[in-house]
């Protein structure tokens, strides 16, 4: 849900135009189409086509009422006062119930997306989702009804901020204390916590508890994000807007075509549309993002464009926490990482799991997902399972030495993003690798594997080593290869002080077949010249051999 703007939205604007084409229908009048598509730009003018084809048809109506909704219109008993907020699917209005004379949130479908019936129902499933949850840190619904066509749905009003805002009205300037958190939250009791990351998770384990307790009747969110947790005047937290809350269909778009969603919260299942695998680890991926925007100050994954957030959804690990705007623990570390796997099956299984966690913290205890991670051989399994994962792999532990990560892989980032990524760590897997166990198409360490490689001991297509050098070119101390350079050289070709091949041109050929004398007294002549220029060309110091 965003705040509402001086100027008009897309959404607004689209429901204008379908309310006036729809009007001039039921007028008898011939409504000006042309004029109309071309009122909104040219990548959503298909959407708003297939609504007025469906009104061409008369397959549909659109709410026409007398006057817009606005201040002062009465709908269905419940007077409006002003809007809260909109969104791609209902706009939120404060207005007061006239027979209780009490203050509501009257949620409103969007008239043009009450053009389909599978949006009005998801709509009315969002009211009975809600209706069969009675929690305190859900927001409850009072009524849902239809008047003059509109449909909506009358819920608690919550006079304080959303989680998103709280944030935003955190200090820029310096780190956020348990005291800042209080403040903005109004809950004077935040501020007894030993730390920040305590103290926000103090606040959020109780709604992470609320959407364990959907998850039990079936019910996934599916749409959980800072601006769906709203507080109470006394800083409770509250889950609303259950309205994407699983159902039986496809996932939904707005009007304009977006996926209804919030992209930066979206699980990689949900980016990649696997609507069979929309299960409870859904909302335990979006919860998980959520405590790390609440920890860091910042959102995991960001782009210019929807296309870049959904490719750093599906492919990338996310940035460690440390250097944000509050000190995290290990345990807060392991946390969000458990949370935030890629893959559903690393997640919590359930909500619940991760409240555990969430009190752990509180505590100061020790959290379930430090202690798997702490697995030896849960951490081999993960380095072999990224290692062999076919497709692009973006992933780095967060454990470092001397800086560097101890498993960096980097694979196939330059055929997924059109920009190559070197995979940097103590073990480096990736197109172009360098660490202390390099693997890759270009790779350079100590140990160094791959089509081309430099290092200490190198194995590869072509392979320059320091000690050891094992491929079809090589070149070390030690080289073994169809053309081998080096003091010891074994090949096709060797060249070196002691050399053994088919070809062998050295101080002391242990063993040459099919050898041109001319040929080897050339060399032998030349053979310091060779190896300074090798020396030249790879920064192997050869030339003193």
């Amino acid at each position: 849900m965003t705040t509402t703007m001086n100027h008009e939205s897309l959404d607004d604007r689209l429901d204008r135009l379908v309310a006036a084409y729809a009007d001039d229908r039921a007028a008898g009048r011939q409504p000006d189409r042309d004029r109309c598509l071309s009122e909104v730009p040219e990548q959503h003018r298909a959407s708003l086509a297939r609504c007025l084809d469906m009104i061409d048809r008369g397959g549909a109506s659109v709410p026409v009422p007398n006057r817009p909704l606005g201040p002062g219109v009465s709908l269905g008993g419940y007077t409006i006062r002003d809007v809260i907020g909109r969104g791609g699917m209902a706009v939120v209005y404060r207005a007061v119930q006239d027979d209780l004379d009490r203050l509501v949130a009257l949620k409103v479908l969007r008239p043009g997306l009450a053009l389909e019936r599978r949006h009005v129902d998801r709509f009315h499933r969002e009211a009975l989702a809600i209706a069969r949850l009675d929690h305190p840190n859900i927001v409850a619904v009072h009524a849902v009804g239809e008047a003059d066509g509109h449909h909506f749905i009358a819920m608690e009003l919550l006079e304080g901020p959303d989680l998103g805002r709280v944030l935003a009205s955190l200090p820029h300037d310096r780190p956020w204390t348990a005291a800042d958190l209080a403040t903005a939250v109004g809950d004077d009791a935040l501020a007894a916590h030993a730390s920040y990351e305590r103290a926000f998770c103090a606040l959020l384990a109780p709604v992470v508890r609320a959407v364990g307790v959907a998850h039990d009747i079936g019910i996934v969110h599916r749409d959980i994000k800072p601006s769906n947790i709203l507080l109470t005047r006394d800083g409770r937290a509250k889950i609303a807007d259950f309205g994407l809350a699983t159902g039986h269909g496809e996932l939904d778009v707005s009007l304009t075509g977006e996926p209804l969603g919030t992209p930066y919260y979206m699980s990689p299942e949900q980016v990649v549309q696997e609507e069979h695998a929309l299960d409870a680890r859904t909302d335990v991926y979006s919860l998980g993002v959520t405590l790390y925007e609440g920890l860091s100050g910042r959102r995991p994954f960001d782009g210019g464009n929807l296309a870049a957030i959904f490719d750093a959804i599906r492919t990338e690990t996310p940035p460690a926490l440390h250097g944000g705007r509050v000190r995290v623990s290990a345990d807060g570390q392991a946390v969000v990482d458990r949370a935030m796997a890629r893959d559903p099956d690393d997640r919590y299984r359930s909500a619940l799991e991760l409240g555990a966690d969430l009190e752990a913290l509180v505590a100061g205890g020790r959290t379930q997902a430090r202690a798997q991670e702490a697995s030896g051989l849960r951490f081999v399994l993960d380095v072999l399972l990224r290692i062999l994962t076919p497709g692009r792999v973006s992933w780095r532990t967060r454990a470092t030495f001397l800086g560097l990560p101890l498993v960096h892989v980097e694979k196939h980032s330059l055929a997924a993003t059109g920009r190559l990524v070197v995979a940097k760590g103590w073990l480096a897997v990736g197109d172009v690798a360098c660490g202390g166990i390099a693997m890759g198409g270009v790779a350079t360490g100590g140990v160094a594997l791959g089509g081309v490689a430099a290092g200490v001991v190198s194995m590869a297509g072509m392979a320059v080593g320091l000690l050891v050098g094992i491929g079809g070119l090589a070149a070390g101390w030690l080289g073994i290869g169809g053309m081998a350079l080096g003091y010891a050289a074994a090949g096709g070709v060797a060249v070196g002080v002691y050399a053994c091949g088919g070809t062998a041109f050295g101080g002391a050929v242990i063993r040459a077949s099919g050898t041109d004398p001319g040929a080897y007294e050339w060399f032998s002549e030349h053979l310091p010249w060779i190896l300074q220029g090798f020396e030249a060309l790879s920064g192997v110091p050869v030339s003193r051999w």
